[in-house]
Protein backbone atom coordinates (compact mmCIF):
# COMPACT_ATOMS: atom_id res chain seq x y z
CA UNK A 1 0.00 0.00 0.00
CA UNK A 2 1.14 3.39 -1.08
CA UNK A 3 2.39 5.80 2.05
CA UNK A 4 2.95 2.75 4.26
CA UNK A 5 5.79 3.37 7.11
CA UNK A 6 8.37 0.55 7.11
CA UNK A 7 8.94 -0.58 10.77
CA UNK A 8 11.11 -2.81 11.96
CA UNK A 9 10.61 -6.64 11.93
CA UNK A 10 10.11 -7.20 14.85
CA UNK A 11 7.66 -3.64 15.58
CA UNK A 12 5.66 -5.51 12.76
CA UNK A 13 5.57 -9.25 14.27
CA UNK A 14 4.23 -7.42 17.06
CA UNK A 15 1.25 -4.73 15.27
CA UNK A 16 0.55 -7.70 13.30
CA UNK A 17 0.09 -10.29 16.44
CA UNK A 18 -1.80 -7.37 18.27
CA UNK A 19 -3.88 -7.19 15.80
CA UNK A 20 -4.57 -10.27 15.66
CA UNK A 21 -5.49 -10.41 19.01
CA UNK A 22 -8.07 -7.13 18.99
CA UNK A 23 -10.02 -9.05 16.21
CA UNK A 24 -10.52 -11.98 18.10
CA UNK A 25 -11.58 -10.37 20.83
CA UNK A 26 -13.87 -7.74 19.15
CA UNK A 27 -15.35 -10.05 16.62
CA UNK A 28 -14.56 -13.97 18.13
CA UNK A 29 -12.26 -16.23 16.75
CA UNK A 30 -13.71 -17.18 13.95
CA UNK A 31 -13.62 -13.83 11.90
CA UNK A 32 -9.14 -14.35 12.38
CA UNK A 33 -8.51 -13.81 8.62
CA UNK A 34 -5.58 -12.75 7.47
CA UNK A 35 -6.82 -10.02 5.52
CA UNK A 36 -8.72 -8.15 7.90
CA UNK A 37 -5.47 -8.38 9.93
CA UNK A 38 -4.01 -6.85 7.08
CA UNK A 39 -6.70 -3.85 6.62
CA UNK A 40 -6.40 -3.14 10.31
CA UNK A 41 -2.46 -2.42 10.41
CA UNK A 42 -2.69 -0.77 6.65
CA UNK A 43 -0.92 -3.31 4.94
CA UNK A 44 -0.82 -5.93 2.06
CA UNK A 45 -1.51 -9.35 2.82
CA UNK A 46 1.01 -10.15 0.88
CA UNK A 47 3.21 -7.82 3.44
CA UNK A 48 2.03 -10.40 6.46
CA UNK A 49 3.56 -13.53 5.46
CA UNK A 50 7.32 -11.78 4.86
CA UNK A 51 6.60 -11.90 8.68
CA UNK A 52 4.65 -14.74 9.21
CA UNK A 53 4.30 -18.04 6.81
CA UNK A 54 0.82 -19.31 7.62
CA UNK A 55 -2.10 -17.65 10.40
CA UNK A 56 -0.94 -20.84 11.80
CA UNK A 57 2.31 -19.50 13.00
CA UNK A 58 0.34 -16.04 13.37
CA UNK A 59 -1.86 -17.61 16.07
CA UNK A 60 1.33 -19.40 17.72
CA UNK A 61 2.62 -16.09 17.89
CA UNK A 62 -0.32 -14.45 19.72
CA UNK A 63 -0.72 -17.66 22.04
CA UNK A 64 3.00 -16.56 23.03
CA UNK A 65 2.34 -13.67 23.85
CA UNK A 66 -0.41 -14.06 25.95
CA UNK A 67 1.52 -16.58 27.63
CA UNK A 68 3.87 -14.63 28.56
CA UNK A 69 1.82 -11.83 29.87
CA UNK A 70 0.20 -15.07 32.19
CA UNK A 71 3.13 -16.11 33.49
CA UNK A 72 4.90 -12.82 34.22
CA UNK A 73 2.15 -12.47 36.87
CA UNK A 74 3.94 -15.90 38.67
CA UNK A 75 5.37 -14.43 42.18
CA UNK A 76 9.13 -14.85 42.66
CA UNK A 77 10.99 -17.84 43.28
CA UNK A 78 11.92 -16.30 46.68
CA UNK A 79 8.29 -16.24 47.33
CA UNK A 80 6.75 -19.04 49.07
CA UNK A 81 3.71 -20.78 50.74
CA UNK A 82 1.11 -18.74 51.87
CA UNK A 83 2.88 -15.39 50.64
CA UNK A 84 2.96 -16.47 46.92
CA UNK A 85 -0.75 -17.62 46.93
CA UNK A 86 -1.90 -14.11 47.83
CA UNK A 87 0.47 -12.89 45.26
CA UNK A 88 -1.00 -14.99 42.52
CA UNK A 89 -4.56 -15.11 43.64
CA UNK A 90 -4.22 -10.98 43.55
CA UNK A 91 -2.07 -10.78 40.41
CA UNK A 92 -4.17 -12.99 38.25
CA UNK A 93 -7.11 -11.04 39.37
CA UNK A 94 -5.26 -7.85 38.54
CA UNK A 95 -4.39 -9.40 34.97
CA UNK A 96 -7.94 -10.45 34.12
CA UNK A 97 -8.97 -7.06 34.66
CA UNK A 98 -6.72 -4.98 33.04
CA UNK A 99 -5.98 -7.03 29.76
CA UNK A 100 -8.64 -8.48 28.15
CA UNK A 101 -6.96 -10.45 25.91
CA UNK A 102 -5.50 -13.13 28.54
CA UNK A 103 -9.31 -14.08 29.09
CA UNK A 104 -8.61 -15.94 25.82
CA UNK A 105 -6.72 -18.22 27.12
CA UNK A 106 -9.88 -19.54 28.82
CA UNK A 107 -11.88 -19.79 25.96
CA UNK A 108 -12.23 -22.81 24.48
CA UNK A 109 -13.17 -21.59 21.41
CA UNK A 110 -9.53 -19.85 20.77
CA UNK A 111 -7.60 -22.97 22.63
CA UNK A 112 -9.17 -25.17 19.84
CA UNK A 113 -8.62 -23.03 17.04
CA UNK A 114 -4.99 -23.06 17.95
CA UNK A 115 -2.37 -24.77 16.13
CA UNK A 116 -1.41 -28.00 17.78
CA UNK A 117 1.91 -27.23 19.06
CA UNK A 118 0.30 -23.58 20.31
CA UNK A 119 -2.16 -25.55 22.39
CA UNK A 120 0.18 -27.84 23.98
CA UNK A 121 2.22 -25.15 24.77
CA UNK A 122 -0.64 -23.47 26.74
CA UNK A 123 -1.66 -26.46 28.75
CA UNK A 124 1.51 -27.13 29.55
CA UNK A 125 1.60 -23.51 31.01
CA UNK A 126 -1.92 -24.44 32.86
CA UNK A 127 -0.23 -27.20 34.66
CA UNK A 128 3.35 -26.26 35.68
CA UNK A 129 0.84 -23.18 37.46
CA UNK A 130 -1.55 -25.51 38.69
CA UNK A 131 1.70 -27.60 40.20
CA UNK A 132 3.09 -24.17 41.54
CA UNK A 133 0.05 -23.77 43.14
CA UNK A 134 -0.40 -27.09 44.79
CA UNK A 135 3.14 -27.18 45.99
CA UNK A 136 2.70 -23.78 47.89
CA UNK A 137 -0.27 -25.13 49.27
CA UNK A 138 1.46 -27.71 50.65
CA UNK A 139 4.21 -24.84 51.83
CA UNK A 140 1.34 -23.18 53.36
CA UNK A 141 -0.16 -26.51 54.83
CA UNK A 142 3.05 -26.99 57.13
CA UNK A 143 3.29 -23.18 58.08
CA UNK A 144 0.04 -23.94 59.77
CA UNK A 145 -1.75 -21.53 57.72
CA UNK A 146 -3.58 -23.00 54.70
CA UNK A 147 -6.17 -25.77 56.32
CA UNK A 148 -4.99 -29.19 56.55
CA UNK A 149 -8.02 -30.98 56.33
CA UNK A 150 -8.73 -31.04 52.49
CA UNK A 151 -5.92 -32.15 50.35
CA UNK A 152 -3.62 -29.52 48.13
CA UNK A 153 -5.26 -30.05 44.96
CA UNK A 154 -8.56 -29.76 46.42
CA UNK A 155 -7.78 -26.28 48.08
CA UNK A 156 -6.10 -24.89 44.39
CA UNK A 157 -9.19 -26.05 43.05
CA UNK A 158 -11.04 -23.58 44.94
CA UNK A 159 -8.87 -20.72 44.16
CA UNK A 160 -8.24 -21.50 40.71
CA UNK A 161 -12.42 -20.88 40.74
CA UNK A 162 -12.49 -18.27 41.96
CA UNK A 163 -10.14 -15.93 40.29
CA UNK A 164 -11.76 -17.75 37.16
CA UNK A 165 -14.85 -16.37 38.15
CA UNK A 166 -14.52 -13.03 37.60
CA UNK A 167 -14.31 -14.01 34.16
CA UNK A 168 -17.99 -14.77 33.74
CA UNK A 169 -21.30 -12.71 35.12
CA UNK A 170 -22.81 -11.90 37.38
CA UNK A 171 -19.83 -12.09 39.45
CA UNK A 172 -17.63 -10.58 36.91
CA UNK A 173 -19.85 -8.00 36.55
CA UNK A 174 -19.71 -6.79 40.53
CA UNK A 175 -16.56 -4.09 41.54
CA UNK A 176 -16.28 -5.43 44.72
CA UNK A 177 -15.65 -9.27 43.49
CA UNK A 178 -13.27 -8.19 40.66
CA UNK A 179 -11.40 -6.42 43.07
CA UNK A 180 -8.14 -8.32 43.61
CA UNK A 181 -8.39 -7.86 47.55
CA UNK A 182 -11.49 -8.83 47.96
CA UNK A 183 -11.61 -12.12 46.19
CA UNK A 184 -8.16 -12.61 48.24
CA UNK A 185 -9.76 -12.31 51.28
CA UNK A 186 -12.95 -14.96 50.22
CA UNK A 187 -9.74 -17.38 48.87
CA UNK A 188 -8.15 -16.88 52.13
CA UNK A 189 -11.47 -17.18 54.52
CA UNK A 190 -11.77 -20.80 52.32
CA UNK A 191 -8.54 -22.17 52.43
CA UNK A 192 -7.20 -20.39 55.57
CA UNK A 193 -6.58 -22.31 58.97
CA UNK A 194 -8.53 -21.78 61.83
CA UNK A 195 -5.48 -19.62 63.59
CA UNK A 196 -4.76 -17.47 59.89
CA UNK A 197 -9.24 -16.82 59.85
CA UNK A 198 -9.00 -15.62 63.27
CA UNK A 199 -5.54 -13.87 62.90
CA UNK A 200 -7.51 -11.83 59.97
CA UNK A 201 -5.96 -14.25 56.95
Amino acid sequence: MPGVKRLPTSERRKQIVNAGLELCRKEGIASLRTEKIARRIGVTPGALFRHFPSKSAILQAMAESLLERLEATVPDPVVSGWDWIEQHVKERVRLLNEDPDVRMLFSEGFIFALPPEAREKVHLAFARSWEMLAENIQVAQKEGRARGDLEAHELGAAIVGLVQAVLHPPLGDLTDWSNPESVWRTAADLIGSKASRGAGG
